[in-house]
């Protein structure tokens, strides 16, 4: 071994510490409060069969839906949210769509959908910007009616996001606690008919969605972008536009509600659903984006740190979530590549050499090397498969097997953003949609209601708010 490779075998060794550091206790927290609410990691999918639920008494929800040509989803969505939410207020933004995605929102919601209409040059500035239009829209609602800001919540939906039934009221439960401020529900991939889909659902599904259950104890869940609620006086505490035109806004929201006092919360009695992505090309912008976003947000920390009366795990996760970019991803795109480019070239650089004695002792080093190589994505496919209702083990542990190859999806698309941020360039392109046929009421009747439920007309101005 060359006293480079033991260079390289030491920063190897780091990055799995600090994966394993960080990733580990996060992922035993996240099984151990899916196991405490819910007594297994799969009773979650039962939700997308179950009943909708009246929003408490007392409380308003505001559901923003921030729109750019979503003409190929509005309308499911917007039925969705009727069917299996009753009692919210549903608020599209249209930002500038050259298709007609306001008018199939507002047929769909047979009078009871607020569209608020935004047009160039105003519109397409972001998905914050069309955020705080809707925002300013929901702030006047509440000032003319009276309303009680610290009990009203605003949802943030895509447009092509469908939640459990009952998932807003699940969700008003969190807010009963005074401290929260925002809550996050764990996102599933829909389809999943392909070998991409299928990797995006296990990364939403398990990873994310276990590691967002560990946070629940800190306080510290990451906000997203889909199936996000927000409390309203939290929303004004941190500013007249509390979403930035940061490219990862959602994330940056949750870092403003931090400084501001506010903890983040996440439930095991709902969850969201959104569409994958099958193009390449597609889905690495996507992640481009993402990593953008996420590496740009290490701007915050100084706030993070100077501001006082937040808490130190609040802090503390925060900070190593901001920091796994360029701590993980980036280190080791180069550390893996180099690897394989020595073995190609028939060199062993000393860290995963087998044993060349007796058979039993070279069974073991392989059984060593498979751990130390795999482990980690076999535990991951074992959680994935608890957690999924449609996939054997076997062919989890073969997709998380692929796992390495998945790997470089995230390596790409973390070396273009390094690149988009070298260069000052932030535009970005919206992710399109894929049509699908139309959705299926289950149920009619809604639990803890005694009356039936009458939607609410509401007309938003046609002009830009």
């Amino acid at each position: 071994m060359t006293s480079f490779d033991a260079v390289v075998r030491s920063i190897a060794v780091a990055i799995f510490v600090i994966t394993m550091a960080y990733n580990g206790p996060l992922i035993l927290m996240g099984v151990l409060f899916a196991r405490r609410a819910d007594g297994s990691l799969g009773k979650q999918l039962a939700l997308q069969e179950g009943s909708p639920i009246v929003v408490p008494a007392g409380w308003s929800v505001f559901v923003l839906i921030p729109c750019l040509n979503e003409a190929k989803v509005i309308e499911n969505t917007v039925r969705c949210l009727l069917d299996g939410q009753p009692g919210v207020r549903i608020v599209v933004i249209d930002d500038g769509s050259d298709d007609d995605t306001a008018d199939l929102a507002e047929a769909a919601g047979s009078g009871s959908v607020a569209v608020v209409r935004r047009s160039l040059p105003q519109a397409r500035r972001g998905k914050g910007a069309a955020l705080n239009a809707g925002l300013r829209y929901i702030r006047g609602r509440a000032e003319t009616e009276g309303l009680d800001r610290g009990r009203v919540l605003v949802c943030v939906l895509d447009g092509d996001g469908q939640m459990t039934p009952g998932a807003v009221a699940c969700a008003a439960e969190l807010f009963e606690q005074p401290q929260v401020g925002g809550a996050q529900l764990a996102v599933r991939i829909r389809g999943r008919d392909t070998v991409a889909l299928r990797f995006q659902d296990i990364e939403f599904w398990a990873l994310s969605a276990l590691s967002q259950f560990g946070r629940v104890a800190m306080g510290a869940v990451s906000m997203g972008g889909n199936g996000q609620f927000t409390r309203l006086s939290a929303l004004d505490e941190v500013g007249e536009r509390p979403w930035s035109d940061s490219l990862t806004e959602d994330l940056d929201l949750g870092i403003s509600l931090a400084v501001a006092g506010w903890t983040v919360s996440s439930t095991m009695g709902a969850f969201v659903s959104q569409q994958g992505l099958n193009d390449a090309r597609r889905l690495l912008r996507q992640r481009t984006r993402w990593f953008q976003g996420h590496m740009s947000a290490m701007a915050r920390l100084p706030e993070l740190w100077s501001t006082s009366g937040i808490k130190l795990t609040v802090r503390a996760e925060l900070t190593g979530y901001l920091f796994m970019p360029y701590l993980i991803t980036l280190p080791w795109s180069i550390i893996q590549q180099y690897l394989l480019l020595r073995l190609a070239c028939g060199h062993n650089p000393g860290q995963f050499g087998l044993a060349t004695g007796p058979v039993w002792q070279q069974i073991l080093s392989g059984v060593g090397l498979y751990a130390l190589t795999f482990g980690c994505f076999v535990v991951w496919a074992v959680l994935y498969w608890r957690r999924t209702g449609d996939q054997p083990l076997w062919k989890s542990v073969a997709y998380l097997h692929a796992q390495p190859l998945w790997m470089y999806v995230a390596f790409i698309a973390a070396w273009r953003a390094v690149w988009r941020i070298l260069s000052r360039r932030r535009g970005w392109t919206k992710t399109e949609r894929v049509e699908e046929g139309p959705v299926t009421v289950t149920t009619s009747t809604y639990m803890n209601s005694s009356a039936g439920y009458s939607r609410s007309v509401e007309t938003a101005p046609a002009a830009d708010l």
